[in-house]
């Protein structure tokens, strides 16, 4: 199964799963960006943790559940890899192999001369670059058994699971598609803030070069996402904790990685946490960056209201087969 490079139908539906939530979308159009149908069923908490399914059963049947009332069945359906279980890694491989040798050599490779942190890997690559000597190439990997999982919920519930994709490539096709000009020269970090975690992605010349997801302690849980019973106090605790480590990927993007020749000169804020615009001021009382949230993004859900930011996410997928 490939994580990308797939362009489907616009009867392909969208899911995005998080920890403590099951988010439905169908594109529309695309400019400006109108969904078909936008849908969402909170989780209870501990059926899914850190993106690793718990509890196959209730999941599915919750799954089932929302295939009915949505009338989606035998939908053709692509999903987003939970984020604490992708790995993103500039790899090279001889420069004489042709393009359809490529994918056989990295099988061969990964578990060798490339090691990842899972057994068994599905996995997608970009060429970034070509030498004589070399092909540069950026690497995309899973677990085989996450996703495989992943894959078996949509099928228990008479879906047809398609392709997988990763939610920074996502979130940054919305992006895309919400600015007319873009500064594809300037390397740009991507802050997804969710409830369930926080990841950090930094785009150079719009492909994802580095990636590191951070675990929070989900404070808000489902009855005070509703009543927002977290307070501002509380969230910004929480989100110094965070930018001590945005701080650490800063630097080592800039010192570790580039020897100092290039820095990150922009943020992207987005997620699905309530208290995104508490993020978006505390990042901007620390850093000299400009923080684009996004909060005035022209995408309009089916009952013509504004799309709201939980769905900007699964909007990038769906965006997929336009792009």
């Amino acid at each position: 199964m490939r994580l990308s490079g797939f362009r489907f139908s616009k009867k392909t539906g969208n899911f995005t799963i998080k920890d403590d939530a099951v988010r439905y979308a169908e594109l529309k159009q695309a400019d400006p960006l109108m969904m078909g149908m936008c849908e969402e069923r909170l989780l209870p908490e501990g059926l899914i943790r850190g993106g690793v399914i718990q509890d196959f059963d209730t999941l599915s049947l919750i799954l089932d559940e929302c295939v009915s009332e949505w009338g989606i069945k035998g939908r053709k359906v692509r999903f987003t890899v939970p984020d604490s279980h992708v790995v993103i890694r500039k790899v090279s491989v001889p420069g004489d192999l042709i393009d359809d040798e490529i994918r056989g050599h990295l099988y061969v490779e990964i578990g060798s001369s490339i090691h990842l942190p899972f057994d068994e890997a599905v996995f997608d690559y970009i060429v970034t670059g070509r030498t004589d000597k070399e092909l540069h190439l950026l690497l995309f990997a899973s677990s085989e058994e996450l996703v495989r999982s992943y894959s078996d919920l949509f099928d228990s519930a008479g879906l047809k699971p398609d392709a997988a994709d990763i939610s920074p490539l996502c979130q940054y096709r919305f992006y895309l598609n919400q600015k007319t000009k873009v500064n594809h020269a300037s390397s740009v970090m991507l802050i997804q803030y969710d409830l369930s975690g926080v990841n950090l992605s930094i785009f150079q010349h719009e492909q994802p070069v580095f990636m590191r997801n951070i675990e929070v302690e989900k404070n808000v849980r489902e009855s005070e996402r509703v009543s927002g019973t977290m307070t501002a106090e509380e969230f910004r605790l929480q989100a110094n904790e965070i930018i001590k480590e945005i701080d650490h990927v800063l630097n080592f993007y800039r010192f570790s990685l580039n020897q100092g020749n290039d820095e990150v000169s922009s943020f992207i804020l987005t997620g699905d946490h309530p208290l995104l615009h508490e993020a978006e001021r505390l990042l901007a009382e620390r850093y000299d960056y400009p923080v684009d949230s996004l909060k005035n993004a022209q995408a309009e859900s089916p009952n013509k209201t504004p799309l709201p930011a939980s769905f900007y996410l699964t909007a990038g997928l769906a965006l997929k087969e336009v792009r």
